[in-house]
């Protein structure tokens, strides 16, 4: 790599890349300045600066004199593809695991009108799911899919199988866009059973729209255990 605007950004991108995908592991030490310099062929300067945005992110600990050590993972997303619930957690090294609660056919009121652009009592099915780690419970998702592009969705366990492999396999459609709203919240009474929360624990609500062709596919809301699952949005 040679020196250039954000090139920080792209070495701290590597580095996280690199942890995600098991060359370092929790409680690994990283090579030292020197040494990153040579892998990247990037000045010292441009080093420390990945080193102190990794640093920023939680995913690094730099202790003077002593090294740079990975910390432990909080299920730490990078917010910069369509990512897998399963896949993150098993970098962690822990199970997955999805229960769903209910799939029932619903009609489209004034608020899923506003989120989805769709008609009035348009049918849309509404896909309850649990998503915990080694038995934690994590996410509380509620997802809503219309029902005239997934017709009979609900004969399928999405306890057992993925909701966006479904609707490839089954329907041929594949996600070709979506994005993310997040924000804090507050765990609700109807919530903090499922999550194992107090009422007004502090929580992610996140939404996920996504498209296809320039439909609506999915919307999603979601409840977030916010001490245990983290975001983070790579904007380089």
């Amino acid at each position: 790599m040679k020196d250039g605007v954000h090139l920080y950004a792209k070495v701290a991108r590597e580095i996280r890349r690199q942890i995600d995908n098991g060359t370092y592991q929790e409680g690994d030490r990283l090579p030292s300045e020197r040494d990153l310099c040579n892998a990247f062929q990037a000045s010292r300067i441009t080093i420390r600066q990945a080193l102190e945005l990794l640093q920023d992110q939680r995913v690094i600990v730099r202790k003077h004199g002593v090294g740079t050590y990975v910390l432990p993972s909080q299920y730490n997303q990078l917010l910069d593809n369509l990512y897998s619930f399963k896949d993150e957690i098993e970098k962690s090294g822990e199970i997955p695991t999805t229960k769903m609660l209910d799939i029932e056919l619903v009609h489209v009121d004034e608020y899923l009108h506003e989120k989805m652009a769709l008609p009035l009592n348009t049918a849309v099915y509404k896909l309850s799911r649990l998503r915990s780690a080694d038995g934690v419970p994590l996410i509380l998702e509620y997802s809503y899919i219309p029902a005239a592009i997934a017709p009979e969705m609900d004969r399928f366990n999405f306890s057992k199988v993925s909701l966006y492999q479904t609707l490839k396999r089954e329907y041929g459609i594949e996600i070709d866009k979506s994005y993310e709203t997040l924000k804090a919240t507050k765990v609700y009474k109807e919530e903090a059973g499922l999550l194992k929360r107090e009422i007004d624990d502090i929580a992610m609500y996140i939404q996920r729209f996504a498209y296809a062709d320039g439909h609506i596919i999915e919307y999603t809301r979601s409840i977030v255990a916010g001490d245990k699952y983290k975001y983070t949005v790579e904007l380089i």
